[in-house]
């Protein structure tokens, strides 16, 4: 996926990266369009690390499934700056190959990996997405 198109929820991801801890979203659309976020609660309760809580990861594929959408990328708060993916998100990547996008308090950025490689992708505000 070459963009991810956010909508209103980019607002909504600025504010989040505003807390103490790290934040996780499942993004949940069709194609490249996010249509509403699902939220999973950090485990870690950390400012520099998450492990999204299991039973809200299962929640989140299945609420997709449910409406005919799919999880199609992760989203997660940097409490700093700047919003590129740290080497636990790198590590992470790996493991949930779909698009990462990470937001701190003055920018949200999107990432993927392809063929070994971190490549940004580019977010786009669009209008139809939901929170």
């Amino acid at each position: 996926m070459s963009r991810v198109v956010l909508g209103s929820l980019k607002q909504v991801l600025l504010h989040l990266s505003r807390g103490g801890e790290e934040r996780v979203l499942f993004l949940v659309g069709r194609g490249e369009e996010v249509l509403y976020a699902y939220w999973a609660q950090n485990v870690r309760s950390s400012p520099f690390e998450f492990e999204a809580e299991g039973w809200h990861v299962v929640q989140a594929h299945i609420s997709a499934e449910r409406h005919g959408m799919e999880v199609i990328a992760l989203a997660h708060t940097h409490p700093s700056c700047p919003a590129v993916p740290s080497p636990a998100d790198l590590r992470g990547m790996k493991a949930w190959p779909i698009v990462w996008v990470i937001s701190c308090q003055s920018e949200v950025r999107g990432w993927a990996l392809e063929g070994g490689r971190v490549k940004e992708v580019e977010i786009a505000e669009g209008q139809t997405s939901n929170i």
